[in-house]
């Protein structure tokens, strides 16, 4: 009896030893295989990655550009109402002017 116990135990331990081996070396097969698959996701991950940030920043680029033009527009705006102003106040003024020796 005892010498059946010990065979399967010696039988128990060496096929778990002979399983393990074998799956670190279908592991390493597996692993071996995907790499060039998985190294190739993370470049196109890598990538998109890399290519939304820059739409991002031309984003915000553009936003940017697009401030500084309506910026200027409200300027252009302001000074071109501020000539009309001007030349409104001296037509008044001439006006006031004539008005004023004519009527002496």
């Amino acid at each position: 009896m005892k010498k059946v116990l010990s065979l399967l135990a010696i039988i128990v331990l060496s096929s778990s030893m002979i399983v393990s081996a074998a799956e670190s070396r279908l592991e390493n097969y597996v692993n071996k295989k995907l790499s060039p698959i998985t190294q190739k996701e993370k470049d196109f991950n890598a990538k998109v990655e890399a290519q939304q940030k820059a739409n991002e920043a031309k984003k915000e680029e553009y936003k940017k550009q697009q401030e500084a033009r309506q910026a200027a527009l409200e300027k252009q705006k302001q000074e071109a109402a501020a000539r009309r102003q001007a030349t409104k106040d001296a037509v008044q003024a001439e006006k006031d002017y004539w008005n004023s020796i004519l009527k002496r």
